[in-house]
């Protein structure tokens, strides 16, 4: 589980931007937060590292097919 602020910098982004991102995400269905019973309390939101690191993968190969296609 991480933090805002862990799971931003782990995938070398702001923390804003990366909160951001997850509301996009949630918009469109997906969701990247750990249980919330393991929170420690409802407003400090924590993510599930492996789906985070996932998320970030696939943003790379997207910004990459992006680049090779300009």
């Amino acid at each position: 589980m991480l933090t805002t602020s862990q799971a931003a910098e782990l995938v070398g982004i702001p923390k804003e931007q990366f909160r951001s991102a997850m509301s996009k995400e949630r918009k469109n269905g997906k969701e990247f937060h750990a249980p919330k019973e393991l929170w420690a309390d409802a407003r400090t939101p924590l993510w599930d590292e492996k789906k985070v690191l996932a998320w970030a993968k696939a943003r790379k190969k997207r910004k990459k097919r992006k680049k090779d296609q300009d």
